[in-house]
């Protein structure tokens, strides 16, 4: 008898234990403490023109993001500078007249990076305002990555484009919130890592941070030091870098992981 009940009682410790794993990893705990790198932001200093990190707790890797309005860009000489990634756009929907567009440049640009050596993200700049747009716009992403690897991220773009004529401007949080959780678990249900893209005002106030927080964060700041103190896994840091191999001002990006 005195067996059973030890037996017993392990099974209900393992279930415990069980349980408590669960929560832990729904609250994002884990996310927050195995996944994200931690960092102190005042650590983050500017140098020839890139962000740097002088803690030994995280690692930066740089990089970029690009679209048609960078043009031609030279990939191999992009590759002789110290940027490792790019983002590039697959396309956006228009902001006030809401038709979905491809990026001219982005077979263009996913291939030449590759053949460089530079691994790619993507991202969609949407204006979508249903459930149903978004979905196309998710889907339009899909056939267009179809067939290249992807490294990075896709991300989801939206911002206000026009204060007085843009589509999106009558969404409510929760709206935009939930259009940005779609495209996320769209793009994680085809193998893909998701992400959202957005400045503090967009992030704490246009979405329900709340319920956005356990999702990788493409945190847009153009500052030396980051204002953001909740966790981001990247950081566009400026919109007028430049980087040997593009003629234009281009946005610099830096990606955080856990030094080893």
């Amino acid at each position: 008898m005195r067996r059973k009940r030890i037996r017993y009682d392990r099974v209900f410790l393992l279930m415990v234990i069980f349980l408590i794993l669960v929560t832990f990893l729904s609250a994002g705990i884990y996310r927050m403490w195995f996944y994200q790198a931690p960092r102190d932001n005042s650590l983050f200093y500017m140098d020839n023109g890139f962000i740097n990190y002088s803690g030994e707790d995280i690692e930066l890797i740089h990089g970029i993001d690009v679209s048609s309005h960078q043009g031609e860009i030279d990939w191999q000489r992009v590759a002789n500078t110290p940027v490792e990634f790019a983002m590039i756009r697959a396309g956006y929907r228009g902001g006030i007249e809401g038709l979905q567009h491809q990026d001219e440049y982005f077979d263009q640009n996913m291939q030449q990076a590759a053949a460089n050596g530079i691994k790619t993200g993507v991202y969609f700049y949407s204006s979508a305002i249903t459930m149903e747009e978004l979905e196309q716009d998710a889907q339009l992403v899909l056939d267009m990555v179809s067939g290249y690897q992807i490294d990075y991220p896709i991300a989801f773009d939206m911002e206000i484009y026009d204060e007085v004529n843009g589509r999106i401007n009558s969404l409510t949080m929760e709206e935009k919130t939930s259009f940005a959780l779609r495209f996320c678990e769209i793009m994680e249900e085809n193998g893909y890592q998701s992400m959202i893209y957005g400045n503090l005002d967009w992030l704490y106030s246009h979405l329900n941070f709340e319920e956005i927080q356990d999702k990788e964060i493409w945190y847009a700041a153009y500052l030396s030091i980051p204002q953001m103190n909740d966790e981001f896994r990247m950081w566009q840091y400026t919109n007028t870098g430049q980087i040997d191999g593009i003629s234009t001002n281009v946005d610099m990006n830096v990606w955080l992981e856990r030094a080893k």
